[in-house]
């Protein structure tokens, strides 16, 4: 179990039983009693809960943020920029796929501020029907797969396989990192597996990417950068890296 899974099941025990006794809880939850201190500090850091003698009870009805609630917040003015430049490439009656990335999130949400006659959005997203279910003009297909709540993502064979049939106009992702000398980087073995295969099945890619994307160095590369992509950045992106993008024969959309 993940410290946020085991967080979350902490959370829950105490909106069902009103207090977490440490010393008979860690056997519940299988951890040392030392591991349970320190998530219930973490908790308690977040205005969660408060530490009392022997334990912690609930501050309030509060709900778990995720890793998705936080990052949704971190570079949030300039992910918010991106996404409007972005989302005047997107054509009426085309297909694209939109990735469970924060940034596209806010792609989303520009797209439901447009009208559309016959806009079709393939995700693998857990967010993304969410944003645009329901909206005239728009439908929304999901890859489905396994579930990663901690990034609200569908993942593993089934989305790739959901992949195979389909032809896109263009394709929208984020990743952890970017470099003109690594390319595509992530730190999700999920999304390595996933975002190749998708390459396969549209020539218009499209990477949204915050600055701050291209000081950042991932465990596992994607793909080099190819002249077929597309890179959305904001303002904050040095002048040297852009010569360097523009020089692989990229287009930049700043």
């Amino acid at each position: 179990m993940y410290p946020f899974e085991r967080k979350e099941r902490i959370i829950d025990r105490l909106r069902k039983i009103g207090q977490i006794n440490i010393n008979e809880d860690a056997k519940i939850f299988n951890v040392s009693i030392s591991t349970l201190h320190r998530d219930l500090e973490d908790l308690e850091k977040q205005g969660l809960v408060k530490k009392v003698m022997g334990g912690a009870v609930l501050v309030s009805d509060v709900q778990f943020a995720t890793h998705f609630d936080k990052r949704l917040q971190i570079q949030a003015r300039e992910k918010k920029a991106i996404a409007k430049k972005a989302v005047e490439h997107i054509q009426d009656d085309t297909s694209i796929y939109l990735d469970h990335s924060t940034t596209i999130t806010y792609l989303a949400r520009e797209i439901k501020q447009r009208a559309y006659k016959s806009l079709l959005v393939l995700t693998n997203s857990l967010q993304i029907p969410l944003e645009l279910g329901g909206i005239q003009g728009i439908q929304v297909i999901s890859t489905g797969g396994a579930v990663e709540i901690e990034f609200k993502a569908f993942y593993g064979r089934w989305a790739v396989d959901a992949l195979q049939p389909i032809n896109l106009n263009q394709i929208f992702i984020s990743v952890g990192a970017i470099s003109v000398r690594n390319g595509l980087m992530t730190q999700m073995h999920f999304i390595n597996d996933l975002i190749p295969e998708l390459f396969r099945h549209s020539q218009r890619i499209n990477v949204l990417v915050d600055s701050s994307k291209f000081y950042k160095l991932c465990t596992f590369q994607i793909s080099p950068l190819k002249p077929s992509f597309t890179i959305f950045s904001d303002k904050g992106l040095p002048e040297e890296i852009r010569n360097e993008i523009i020089s692989k024969g990229l287009k930049l959309v700043i």
